[in-house]
């Protein structure tokens, strides 16, 4: 072995290795089934950090249950990610002049493929590199055979149902990718923004206005009506009046109606039809819908003399005119929350046109049904079943189709005034609907296509639910609960036993990682850099479910020493030059530690509780196997059982850290780690190593508290022990003498000891001491003015004030630890 830990050498071709042995990829039918649907990443580009993580996590899961005798399954597949895949190969044949329009559907997607085919390479070679234990021979595709027979028998069933229908409804259009999107899919951003205050006049009397506040001064060619709120009664005496529209010269009436927020601008809303709320109050009243912005995002023929300009372009010849004309009151600036497009970031429009649609009210009452029933779906951490409820009791229809050619097309067809929804035309003069189905639809159909549904029924009966979905907390309502809604309708059963809910990788700053903050990390790069098994440990062991994390590399090289640490621990056992020994309490201590290891490990997975595991097994590696049981073995060696703990050891840290695992295992067992499990057995009762090490520690502990080098022995009384071989450990240990004395104190875990400390130790260190002391006091009282001086608790950050509040109370700590020390002198 060599002397150094090399990463590139230790994973090098192990995830081969790990699919042509087909270790994930047969499958036992007499073992108890676990299966996971990895999160299918979309085939627009590379997997990002965030992607790492996840697959980390149901990979150690996975692994875990293979090695507890599990048949595991777990599932790959990619989704064709309909818009953003769209966008990204739009772009790459313009950039080489080349017209989506003017290629036609057929060959558009023909290209989609080809760019589908490149992507897939790259995330297979991610995939290796994070060294995902995948069933390649079951791979899936949203976009594939067997998930447009599910899209479409999913659709038509539920067309039959009365779940899906299509109508002529506002909806949110995004100009720029020219499809509509549903709620989910909009952002809301803060935004800097103007507030018009503009003058309507009254038709009687045009010396007479009432004022409406309104950010979208271009949609007023588009207002019907102006409304209040029927409970403000400063304005009922004006319930039926009408008043001139400054745009349109149009007479329009004043209504009230209860959503008018009475203290929002002027308590008068303008009614036009580019706002959700807006048309509902329209249709209520029997009012005409009078769109002025198209499809484009351009002002139309009722924009009269903005016809042509954007909306942007359109605001300001608007507000031009209605400040010239005398009908602006004010203009104040503002910041208010504007809806923009997840997918192209242009702010969305409410447009009036037909698109299908997935009626929800029955469907999420279904899912809240079983998720307070005793088969509900077992959420961790919990609170996110009530995120996931919320939504649900306030959910809206899904707009399902989108204006695209990649992805699975609806299977309707129009004739007149017909249609017909089928796969199969009906016939002559019958035209298919040329839209596509929201890439939700498929990839919510996940749990059960990607088992083989509708065509096969095997892995279904097996697989199904699966037990485990891993996802991020950002997606519960794109991805969890559309799968939810239509497991529980097609097979009247939750999609899968377990949800794990992680959070977001952010920047060292805890900011959201992004292209414009040029702050993203490539995972690939830092695998080359550390290793895959180096960024697994810190991705996991730094994990808490639902928690986000603050990216660091300084944790990242501490996961990389901790590889190194293993790696010098199975060198050394493997080099050990000796016969076999007679087993000695030492081996007996370290085979017990090693089981409860094992045992702490069982408990904690329970509940995917990593930080603590990582914990247990850092503290087994560093303190209890390297430093004392390696220690030991200088004194009592026995390689036999050395080994027997180390292989044992490799496999039950094997899901956290695989590749070395695998590695180490071949190199020194010459086996096969995943063709092994753990074997270990209590080699009897054991508790005089524990007295050691506490007596040990408490020695070195007087070294450092009296800067005492390690060359000078020290004299220590223990008490109430007297066993010859204990002391005599302590001793070598330690370098120390039994000596009966009443030397300072040390106790640790009802271990007592008295040491000799020599008088001018302890009076150099008690002058030290009191040093000390005067700085921390002095520290103290600067902290204590600071932090009770007003200007400076008004005028520094928040982060700056924490700061020092946490320097305060850990100068009163160093204060007491000084003053209990300086009492002990």
């Amino acid at each position: 072995m060599q002397t150094k830990y090399d990463h590139k050498l230790v994973e090098k071709d192990k995830n081969k290795k790990w699919i042509d042995k087909k270790f994930f990829s047969n499958h036992d039918f007499s073992k108890k089934p676990f299966s996971i649907i990895l999160p299918p990443p979309n085939v627009t580009g590379k997997l990002h950090l965030g992607h790492a993580w996840d697959g980390y996590i149901q990979d150690t899961i996975i692994r875990y249950k293979k090695l507890s005798g599990y048949d595991v399954f777990f599932i790959p597949g990619m989704d064709h990610a309909g818009i953003a895949t769209q966008v990204k190969v739009e772009e790459k044949l313009l950039s080489i002049g080349i017209n989506k329009n003017e290629l036609g559907r057929e060959k558009f997607i023909e290209q989609t493929y080809v760019w589908k085919e490149e992507y897939s390479k790259h995330i297979h070679d991610q995939w290796s590199k994070l060294g995902l234990a995948l069933d390649y021979q079951n791979e899936n595709f949203t976009l594939d055979k067997n998930s447009n027979d599910a899209v479409n028998k999913a659709f038509i069933n539920l067309y039959n149902e009365g779940l899906i229908y299509r109508d002529v409804k506002p909806i949110n259009w995004d100009p720029k990718l020219q499809t509509a999107i549903s709620n989910i899919e909009i952002i809301s951003k803060p935004t800097n923004s103007k507030m018009y205050y503009v003058r309507y006049y009254f038709e009687e009397n045009k010396n007479e206005y009432i004022v409406i506040a309104t950010t979208r001064i271009e949609t007023i060619f588009s207002d019907v009506a102006i409304a209040f709120n029927p409970n403000d009664q400063t304005k009922q005496k004006l319930l039926n009046k009408k008043v001139i529209n400054p745009l349109t010269n149009q007479a329009i009436p004043i209504i009230c109606d209860d959503y008018i927020d009475p203290e929002f601008g002027t308590g008068f809303m303008k009614v036009s039809a580019h706002a959700l709320n807006d048309i509902e109050i329209i249709k209520k009243n029997n009012l005409e819908i009078k769109e002025c912005i198209n499809k484009q995002g351009l002002m139309n023929e009722n924009g009269l003399f903005t016809k042509g300009l954007n909306r942007n372009q359109a605001r300001v010849e608007v507000f031009n005119f209605l400040d010239k004309n005398s009908f602006i009151e004010k203009v104040e600036d503002i910041t208010n929350n504007v809806s923009y497009s997840e997918r192209s970031d242009e702010v969305i429009e409410i447009l009036i046109m037909p698109q299908w649609f997935v009626k929800m009210d029955s469907l999420s009452k279904r899912v809240l049904e079983n998720l307070n029933s005793k088969d509900k779906l077992r959420i961790i951490p919990t609170r996110f079943q009530n995120v996931l409820e919320k939504w649900l009791l306030d959910i809206h229809d899904w707009t399902i189709s989108r204006q695209l050619w990649w992805g699975h097309q609806i299977p309707a067809w129009y004739k007149d005034d017909q249609i017909k929804v089928q796969i199969e035309s009906p016939g002559i003069g019958w035209k298919r609907d040329e839209d596509v189905l929201d890439t939700w639809f498929s990839s919510g159909l996940a749990p059960l296509s990607f088992l083989g549904w509708p065509n096969d029924t095997n892995k279904i009966d097996r697989y199904f639910p699966t037990s485990l979905l891993v996802t991020g907390y950002d997606i519960i309502f794109f991805w969890v609960a559309r799968m939810y809604f239509f497991s529980i309708f097609f097979k009247n059963k939750k999609p899968f036993e377990e949800l794990l809910i992680h959070g977001l990788i952010r920047d060292e700053k805890g900011r959201k990682m992004s292209k414009s903050l040029g702050n993203g990390i490539d995972p690939m790069e830092l695998i080359e850099n550390y290793g895959s098994d180096s960024l697994r440990w810190y991705l996991l062991t730094n994990s808490t479910p639902g928690q986000d994390i603050n990216f660091s590399i300084d944790k990242l090289t501490t996961s990389w020493n901790l590889c190194n640490k293993l790696w010098n621990i199975s060198r050394y056992i493997k080099n050990i030059d000796s016969s076999k020994n007679d087993i000695n309490n030492f081996d007996i201590w370290i085979v017990n530690k090693l089981l409860e290891l094992k045992t702490n490990i069982e408990q904690k997975m329970i509940n995917y509780e990593f930080t603590i595991i990582g914990k247990e097994i850092n503290n087994f590696i560093y303190n209890t196997f390297s430093s004392w049981y390696i220690e030991f073995s200088k004194v009592n060696i026995n390689k036999e059982i050395s080994l027997l703990v180390l292989k044992n050891l490799l496999i039950l840290i094997h899901p956290f850290l695989p590749f070395l695992t695998d590695h180490l295992f071949k190199e020194i067992f010459n086996e096969e780690l995943l063709e092994n499990s753990f074997n270990l057995e209590k080699l009897g009762e054991e508790n005089t190593i524990d007295i050691v090490i506490d007596s040990v520690s408490l020695i070195r502990d007087a070294r450092n508290a009296y800067s005492i080098s390690n060359k000078e022995k020290i004299f220590y009384e223990l008490k109430n022990i007297s066993d010859s071989k204990i002391i005599s450990l302590i001793d070598k240990l330690a370098n120390a003498e039994f000596q009966k004395n009443n030397g300072a104190l040390f106790t640790k875990n009802n271990i007592s000891i008295n040491i000799i400390i020599p008088e001018e130790v302890r009076h150099k260190e008690k002058i030290k001491t009191e040093e000390l002391l005067k700085k921390i006091e002095f520290e103290i009282e600067r902290s204590t003015k600071i932090l009770s001086n007003k200007k400076f608790l008004e005028n520094a950050n928040s982060q700056k004030i924490l700061e020092e509040k946490n320097k305060f109370e850990n100068y009163k700590k160093q204060y007491a630890e000084l003053k209990e020390k300086l009492e002990n002198f």
